[in-house]
């Protein structure tokens, strides 16, 4: 049968009327086309690529406000699940950005000339940034130092939570107590 179609050859007792034909013939490649087309066409739909937030290095973190942004972040949600602090809000006050070193190449040079009868010195020296891979290459990276804490909770009405969340933010940012304040929240229990 596939013969006789591809030769154009008419069969007298053809199931198909529509296949006898030379237009239903071109109708029928036609729907097997685009059904194959429409197979092999790739998806314009994409899944939810939207990218998740991911907690960044401290040297990838470009400036104070993004470290000190995640900082109040990830504590506050720490706080947040002690038993009966309710909802909690942190601010941290940090001295500075942080100090970071970076690789240096030194070059001194010295010269001495010599013109009739008197001799002078050149001393000059370079310094360049040590690059590793297109990248300054960082040799130390301190972090700032945290001067104060203040911690708004619905549950700080109560002296206990209080000295919880005082006790667990003094903890975790390896600070002193008295650097941190606790406040109950307006409004709060």
């Amino acid at each position: 049968m596939l013969d006789e179609w591809i030769r154009g050859e008419k069969s007298e007792d053809s199931k198909y009327p529509l296949l006898s034909s030379k237009k239903g013939r071109l109708l029928l490649v036609i729907i097997i086309c685009i059904g194959l087309l429409a197979l092999l066409w790739p998806s314009t739909s994409k899944p939810d690529s939207s990218p998740t937030q991911v907690a960044q290095p401290l040297a990838s973190q470009a400036k104070e406000g993004s470290l000190k942004h995640s900082l109040q972040t990830e504590l506050a949600a720490i706080l947040g699940q002690i038993e009966g602090a309710g909802i909690v809000e942190v601010s941290v006050t940090l001295d500075s950005e942080g100090i970071k070193t970076y690789a240096t190449n030194n070059r001194d040079e010295r010269r001495q000339i010599e013109e009739s009868g008197s001799s002078t010195i050149e001393e000059s020296s370079t310094r360049d940034l040590a690059v590793s891979s297109g990248n300054p290459l960082l040799l130390e990276e301190k972090l700032p130092n945290i001067l104060g804490v203040l911690i708004v909770a619905d549950g700080a009405g109560d002296p206990q939570v209080k000295e919880n969340l005082t006790n667990a933010a003094s903890t975790l940012l390896d600070i002193s107590p008295h650097r941190v304040r606790v406040m109950p929240r307006e409004g709060g229990r």
